[in-house]
């Protein structure tokens, strides 16, 4: 019977350390995708990528040929405020703030502001 009962919690452990989410790590990381813009009728796309390197956040918006490389990236733990810099090549300066939300989710997001040229825009970032 010991044996038994033995068997049942060694089982029940392994489901559910299997069913336990896997610990995430840095709360950047990954491919982001959303959109920015005036209001909910004119809207453009973006996708941007972070990545922690241990020292900084590395990033970039919108990959590919004219992709966009970070400045600067910040990340603010006690508030759990992000701050995005970037130059593109022939435009106005973009500057990008919001708030991570849902940290403990996967699908995690950040809602702000995007300003870029004079322009103020929201934003909805969800991580993929």
């Amino acid at each position: 019977m010991a044996r038994a009962n033995a068997w049942v919690v060694l089982a029940s452990g392994a489901l559910l350390s299997a069913a336990a989410p896997a610990q995430e790590g840095y709360p950047l990381d990954g491919t982001w995708r959303g959109s920015f813009g005036p209001d909910a009728g004119e809207r453009t796309p973006v996708v941007i990528i972070m990545k922690w390197d241990g020292e900084r956040i590395n990033g970039m918006i919108n990959p590919g040929p004219r992709s966009i490389d970070f400045t600067l990236a910040e990340l603010d733990p006690g508030s759990w405020t992000v701050r995005i810099e970037a130059q593109p090549a022939e435009a106005e300066g973009i500057v990008i703030e919001g708030t991570l939300q849902e940290i403990g989710s996967y699908n995690r997001f950040i809602d702000g502001v995007w300003r870029q040229g004079g322009t103020e825009s929201s934003f909805r970032l969800t991580r993929e």
